[in-house]
């Protein structure tokens, strides 16, 4: 997945949009985790983390995150993404495959965007990638893949 390769627009109205969005900043593990995300016109799903704790990150010497937080990241992404297009309180994943390419060090400025490819009545397909925004032009740091429903 490349910046330059857009996904799918939102299928939701601006105001529908945004009553996803706000319902997704409210529900308890994205507030556990503390995941911030918003829909961008554009047709990313984009979520951040409100800061880092000792817990988000690995043990490999490395402030780095963990890659469990990395998966939850997409998963969160990747659901929000599903939400800008199908008009119901939940959407589940059904699968999520993640590639880890480089550490993810939490003093980097990282976001995580995940967009549809391809949606169906009951099934979007889903490409994310973990992105070092102090580096613009950079090469992802993690990409995902993932397939998605409305519940």
């Amino acid at each position: 997945m490349t910046r330059e390769h857009p996904p799918l627009p939102w299928r939701l109205a601006p105001g529908s949009l945004s009553q996803q969005e706000a319902q997704f900043n409210a529900r308890a593990e994205v507030l556990w985790f503390g995941f911030v995300g918003r829909l961008d016109a554009s047709g990313w799903a984009e979520v951040r983390l409100s800061g880092t704790q000792a817990g988000h990150q690995g043990g490999a010497g490395l402030a780095a995150l963990n890659g469990g937080v990395i998966a939850a990241g997409f998963d969160a992404a990747c659901v929000l993404a599903g939400l800008g297009h199908y008009d119901t309180p939940t959407v589940v994943t059904l699968d999520l495959s993640v590639r880890f390419l480089e550490p993810a060090l939490v003093t980097r400025k990282l976001a995580f965007r995940a967009g549809a490819m391809r949606t169906l009545r009951q099934l979007a397909t889903m490409e994310g990638a973990l992105w070092d925004e102090a580096t613009p032009s950079s090469r992802p740091l993690a990409t995902a893949t993932a397939t998605v429903m409305p519940r």
